[in-house]
């Protein structure tokens, strides 16, 4: 997540009106250093119209807003504050969703009714199912460095592969893109099409430095101090 706002994001108090509109349970309320936040009771209630639960929680605008998300803070007390229940336990802040994929949702901009409804609905959805039920209905990726694996490694197919996961992330910020009729840049002789096409198409669109950022985390994370000096020449 971004560094907090030391000011008034004028983005994201131009967000919050829109956001009591259509979520009249929060108000905008303000910091003792004058930064302009939003809070509210989020009501959980299912398609089909059932009320599961109901949390106080409290949105404050980061530097980055609305390139990247808001920060966001369960202030009832209903969830355990660690990294199990994806609740960052140095700074209490939600884990909404792993970075990259937090990067391509923010791509164009967010709003905060956006946010809500999109992104923080359904994480304290699934949050209350995992209460209630004993597991995530949603499924979910691990806490911290290795969820964000998980994540690349299933856009990937790489079945799980640290290095093949890491060369396809090096291939696809190198920016190379293959012609459809050529065959795929992973080596498996398949038309690059009805390969890695989708896979390079979306993660392109998290930006070279993050691709390769995310990549050297993996690496240094896992000891593989080859493929850290791999990616340390793609810079």
């Amino acid at each position: 997540m971004g560094n907090l706002n030391t000011g008034n994001n004028e983005r994201f108090v131009q967000d919050i009106e829109e956001a009591c509109k259509q979520f009249p349970k929060f108000e905008a309320a303000s910091r003792d250093d004058g930064v302009v936040f939003l809070r509210g009771e989020l009501d959980i209630v299912d398609r089909d119209g059932k009320f599961w639960e109901s949390y106080q929680i409290e949105i404050h605008p980061t530097d980055e807003y609305p390139s990247r998300f808001p920060l966001v803070y369960e202030t009832s007390g209903k969830l355990p504050p660690i990294g199990d229940w994806h609740i960052n336990e140095d700074t209490k802040t939600c884990c909404i969703t792993v970075l990259p994929e937090e990067i391509l949702i923010c791509k164009g901009g967010i709003t905060l009714s956006q946010f809500l409804r999109n992104n923080v609905t359904p994480y304290f959805f699934n949050q209350t199912f995992r209460r209630v039920e004993g597991y995530y209905c949603n499924g979910e990726y691990a806490h911290g460095t290795y969820g964000v694996f998980q994540y690349y490694d299933n856009i990937l197919s790489s079945g799980n592969d640290l290095r093949k996961a890491i060369k396809l992330m090096i291939q696809i910020a190198r920016g190379q893109r293959p012609g459809r009729t050529h065959n795929c840049f992973c080596g498996s002789n398949v038309k690059f099409r009805k390969c890695h096409r989708e896979a390079f198409d979306k993660l392109e669109g998290i930006g070279k430095n993050n691709l390769l950022g995310h990549a050297y985390a993996f690496a240094k994370e896992s000891g593989h101090v080859d493929l850290c000096r791999l990616i340390e020449k793609e810079y």
